[in-house]
């Protein structure tokens, strides 16, 4: 069952020897990973999916998290920090801000054809350089 919210996800450690450890960062069906570079102070999503999903998994930096259901214009804000792993479902508004150079791992349902990525997602104003200031003294308390 797909999580309705987006939510910080546990990492799965399967294994760890003397020759390092095995760390499960999204064990469910994608059809796409990618590795995604942002500058300081870069904004990026300001959208939802119709139906796909997709993990963002931090490997340096930290995102800036806001998030809202489609019915409402309550804000929500999660702060991910490198290691951490943020889900975020189907028809759910969201937008990333990076206070650092920040890169990511993001693991997705759909295919990243630009295709199959634009028929799917809705474009959303919602975090910008007018407003991101604003926001996180509200929010990232």
């Amino acid at each position: 069952m797909i999580s309705k919210k987006s939510k910080i996800i546990k990492n799965i450690s399967r294994n760890k020897d003397k020759r390092g450890y095995i760390l499960s960062i999204v064990d469910d069906n994608i059809s796409n990973v990618s590795i995604i570079s942002c500058n300081k102070g870069s904004i990026r999503s300001n959208h939802y999916h119709l139906k796909d999903f997709h993990y963002m998994f931090v490997l340096e930096g930290e995102i800036d998290y806001f998030f809202k259901d489609l019915k409402t214009d309550k804000i929500k804000y999660l702060k991910i920090k490198k290691g951490e792993n943020i889900f975020t479902p189907p028809k759910e508004i969201h937008a990333t801000h990076f206070p650092k150079k920040t890169k990511l791992i993001v693991s997705s349902l759909n295919p990243r054809n630009k295709s199959t990525y634009e028929k799917d997602t809705r474009r959303v104003s919602f975090v910008d350089k007018k407003n991101i200031k604003n926001l996180l003294k509200i929010y990232s308390r």
